[in-house]
């Protein structure tokens, strides 16, 4: 695959940046693919967080978003989508949510607000 080398990208992207353009990330800049049909989640650091795959399921292609675990088999599902875009974007929601506090069961919520009354 050839670079495209004509000199109005450049141009075209400095006036995008004086513009103030603010291009958006999105998460599927943070899969990637291999083998074919396969995107494995990865952090700026190089971690993997996710694993996504492409399937079919009674005639319908989709994507099954799971949590990264070198073995599979503790890998937990965070879902199945119609677009490789909305598994990205809950296989990352999932992953920034593991690094905020950890939410009390419901029950134990319960009690601790008993407590305080």
């Amino acid at each position: 695959m050839a670079v495209n080398a004509d000199p109005r990208d450049g141009l075209d992207a400095a006036e995008r940046a004086r513009a103030g353009y603010r291009g958006e990330w999105h998460p599927l800049l943070a899969a990637v693919e291999q083998p074919v049909g396969t995107w494995t989640m990865t952090a700026p650091d190089g971690r993997p967080y996710g694993v996504i795959r492409l399937l079919e399921l009674g005639g319908e292609r989709g994507y099954r978003a799971v949590t990264w675990a070198e073995d599979s088999g503790d890998r937990e599902l965070i879902g199945y989508f119609r677009s490789l875009r909305a598994a990205a974007m809950a296989a990352h929601r999932r992953f920034l949510a593991s690094h905020g506090p950890r939410r009390l069961p419901a029950d134990a919520r319960n009690t601790a607000a008993t407590r305080r009354a």
